[in-house]
């Protein structure tokens, strides 16, 4: 019996596959500037903090009401009510362990009725960024984030669902009883899914989960 999901959040409930990339777009500042960081990243010339830190001084300076203006004009993946109150009704908790940022995952958090989330802050100072990020989860290191959920809540790995989408999710698919590729770029994500879904609606998950 399953008694908790862990969703990844940027590309699984939300159409942007990144929420730094979304909001740089947003600002005319991805192309010739933070672009550049994220091709360093993935070529290993930076590492992740590095990657992180660097996406954020783009923004130092910047009001955070500006940017939830931004954030809150994230599409959702259609699907996204059914799915939650499904879930809900079925009394399974939710979580979300996100790569992202904190000012998104904590407004779907409240948005949505979570009952645990985690990802990275921007820090600032009376309302302003500082152009600084603590980072608590790293890409590819959520399994961590896991292991502290299921024992929060007393649930074992065999009773935890994962829903996400990308190499990030790979180590916390690991980790629960059912794992779920919802419209993944990954290749090694998807061989080691209990189920692939492809689709735009996340309401089609509903009928091939076994609870």
């Amino acid at each position: 019996m399953f008694k908790l999901v862990i969703f990844d959040l940027d590309g699984t409930l939300t159409q942007e596959r990144s929420i730094w990339e979304y909001i740089h777009k947003r600002l005319g500042k991805w192309y010739e500037f933070a672009e550049e960081y994220q091709t360093q990243f993935l070529a290993g010339k930076i590492s992740y903090q590095e990657f992180c830190e660097r996406d954020a001084e783009v923004w130092k300076g910047m009001r955070v009401e500006e940017l939830m203006e931004i954030i809150k004009t994230v599409p959702f993946h259609p699907g996204i009510d059914e799915l939650i109150r499904y879930l809900k009704n079925r009394g399974l908790r939710l979580s979300m362990v996100s790569s992202g940022l904190s000012l998104l995952t904590n407004w779907v958090h409240q948005k949505y009725g979570f009952d645990y989330s985690v990802s990275n802050d921007l820090l600032h100072e009376e309302g302003i960024l500082t152009g600084k990020v603590r980072i608590q989860v790293h890409y590819d290191k959520k399994a961590e984030w896991v292991e502290k959920i299921l024992k929060q809540f007393d649930v074992k790995p065999e009773e935890a669902i994962a829903i996400g989408d990308s190499l990030g999710d790979l180590d916390m698919f690991q980790i629960v009883g059912l794992s779920i590729a919802f419209n993944s770029y990954c290749p090694d994500l998807d061989k080691i899914a209990t189920l692939c879904v492809r689709s735009q609606n996340l309401a089609d998950i509903i009928p091939k989960l076994p609870i």
